[in-house]
């Protein structure tokens, strides 16, 4: 909040006159509306009267805060979307690290640009080259290794190094991975499911669903995520009747369970690719581009009305969300099969070709 708007406020919490302020401090009122508008600040001579005037302390004055309210941040994390979507992701990511000096010692704004920024990577990928790529991810994860080494709250410090073992998994530092791991707690029990309970004997019934509705989605994406890495491992130990049979299990799964058709078609297809089926891989990867270019919005069926409801009343609506998937979803998806070495068995098919554009 700039110095101008600290002081109209103040002044108008006191019930106080642009005036009545001039008066006191023995200045002009046209003085006192410039420092309002933010056309001039106060000679730094009189801020500590001008603070004593208003029932504050001059750093207040001054902004000099070193926490954000939690819609700062969330406002902070939508303009660094807005300046990357307008102007490329060098605006975002600039915009990012100018907030971060402001508020050096703001862990939770730290830690919220930078899942931001991090998702506008992975959507962003196709538009920007390699050495680009690692250039963000090392400012990125450098922010995550500080914050894992100077954030107060357990919680946060707990993310940091989640999303830090990834990384170094990438990296091929299982020691590295395993150490931060042993940082990590096991998961304790869910309170949602004793929320619900205590909402519903309150008789708020629709709020009790919504939130079991939620552990719902999020569950079964967890276990969507655990089968695919599990069909690999199979994979890897010869099994290939179980692998084929868990991907089985992994497509009914994202099916009954409503998950967007995107997932549903991530198993088998990587079962296809790890076998090196031409075939069957390149019927997947054709539904995976069709369903790129529909809709991500939550399945409308009862296991998840009422959220379902919620995210009709958020979003934008079927055509913005087709849009987005085709801009942002769909050229990572074909870069990714255009650069990938698992795909190279692919490159002599024409029919593979032509569904890359190449």
């Amino acid at each position: 909040m700039p110095i101008s708007t600290v002081i109209r406020e103040k002044r108008r919490e006191l019930g106080m006159t642009q005036e009545q302020v001039a008066e006191r401090l023995g200045v002009s009122a046209p003085a006192v509306n410039k420092w309002e508008r933010g056309n001039t600040c106060p000679d730094i001579m009189i801020l500590p009267a001008l603070a004593r005037l208003l029932e504050t302390d001059v750093n207040t004055l001054l902004c000099f805060r070193e926490e954000l309210t939690d819609q700062e941040i969330a406002a902070a994390c939508e303009e660094v979307v807005k300046e990357a979507n307008e102007n490329g992701i060098d605006a975002g990511s600039d915009f990012a690290e100018k907030k971060i000096r402001e508020y050096p010692n703001c862990m939770k704004l730290m830690y919220s640009l930078n899942t931001t920024l991090e998702g506008l990577l992975i959507l962003g990928r196709a538009e920007i080259t390699e050495e680009e790529c690692r250039r963000y991810e090392e400012k990125i994860f450098a922010r995550y290794e500080f914050i894992l080494d100077h954030a107060a709250e357990e919680r946060m410090r707990n993310s940091a190094a989640y999303m830090l073992v990834g990384r170094y998994m990438r990296q091929g530092d299982c020691r590295r991975a395993e150490e931060l791991l042993d940082l990590l707690p096991q998961r304790e029990a869910d309170k949602r499911i004793l929320q619900a309970n205590v909402l519903s004997e309150q008789g708020k019934h629709s709020e009790a669903a919504r939130i079991l509705e939620g552990k719902i989605l999020g569950d079964i994406n967890e276990v969507h995520i655990a089968l695919i890495k599990l069909m690999t491992l199979v994979m890897d130990e010869g099994r290939e009747e179980d692998a084929e049979e868990i991907a089985k299990i992994g497509q009914k799964t994202a099916e009954a369970y409503g998950l967007w058709g995107y997932n549903s078609i991530l198993i088998p297809m990587e079962l296809a690719v790890r076998q090196q089926d031409v075939r069957e891989s390149v019927r997947y990867i054709r539904e995976m581009i069709q369903a790129a270019k529909k809709p991500s919005t939550m399945p409308d069926i009862p296991l998840y009305r009422h959220i379902s409801q919620q995210k009709k009343d958020d979003q934008r609506g079927d055509k913005a969300e087709t849009e987005h998937n085709m801009e942002k979803i769909l050229p990572v998806l074909l870069k990714e099969l255009k650069t990938d070495p698992r795909y190279v068995f692919l490159r002599g098919d024409e029919e593979f070709q032509e569904l890359i554009g190449e």
